[in-house]
């Protein structure tokens, strides 16, 4: 098996993760030759028309574009982090850990990316000026320690404890939708999936998808459906 097939999940991953930076960073540059301006330029974004009308305002500074672009990618990685073991109790698939770690660092990375974008616009002290703000700043710190501890030199140092520590991500995804819901975001599927995933976990529930062996069924569903298409067309 090639290096390719081996690691295509862990590699695909890797660009979905990596494709949204290329946008962010097209609107950044460096500052080398005024040091009384910034280091970090952000361009600006002009709207059309008729969104400028809709909106209020002919430009968004690319900052805002920034921060906002990766707190988005920030919670959509961590959202599907979270859904990995529910999808397997349903589905019955096998999870890979080297693609779950890839996803809890492509989130870890975004985390890092809006956090420092925040800084560098607002300033530390922003960040305990307001509940979302600080509701943020923890779930930012959990994902930071989740982040670093996610390899295995860590899994043998912590021992038992590794697993203690990583089951904080459920505390920072509750954090992180409080965080939106306060800033009056889209919050509506972030919750949605988040109690899917909690209703998944529960015991019951869990037994009963185990049981039911889904992915077998869904199987057997399509190959009657195939087998009866044929039919159909022979006759």
């Amino acid at each position: 098996m090639s290096f390719l097939q081996k690691n295509f999940a862990w590699l695909m991953v890797c660009v979905l993760a990596l494709f949204p930076l290329i946008k962010i960073f097209s609107l950044i540059s460096f500052n080398f030759e005024y040091p009384e301006f910034d280091f970090i330029l952000f361009d600006d974004i002009e709207l059309a028309e008729q969104v400028a009308l809709k909106t209020g305002r002919d430009i968004i500074p690319g900052i805002e574009i920034a921060i906002e672009q990766t707190g988005e990618w920030a919670i959509r990685w961590l959202m599907a982090v979270l859904m990995i073991t529910p999808f397997k109790i349903v589905f019955g698939t096998k999870s890979n850990l080297f693609v779950r770690q890839a996803m809890g660092i492509s989130c870890g990375v975004y985390v890092f990316l809006h956090t420092f974008f925040f800084l560098y616009h607002e300033g530390f002290f922003a960040v305990v000026s307001d509940l979302p703000l600080i509701l943020s700043g923890i779930s930012a710190i959990i994902i930071f320690a989740l982040t670093i501890t996610s390899n295995r030199r860590s899994m043998k140092l912590l021992k038992r404890h590794w697993k203690t520590l990583h089951r904080l991500v459920y505390f920072a995804a509750m954090l992180t939708i409080a965080h939106v819901v306060l800033l009056n975001k889209d919050w509506e599927l972030y919750s949605t999936l988040f109690c899917i995933g909690l209703i998944v976990r529960f015991g019951p529930v869990r037994q009963f998808f185990q049981t039911q062996n889904l992915k077998l069924l869904l199987l057997n569903q399509f190959k009657t459906v195939s087998t009866l298409t044929k039919i159909r067309r022979l006759s």
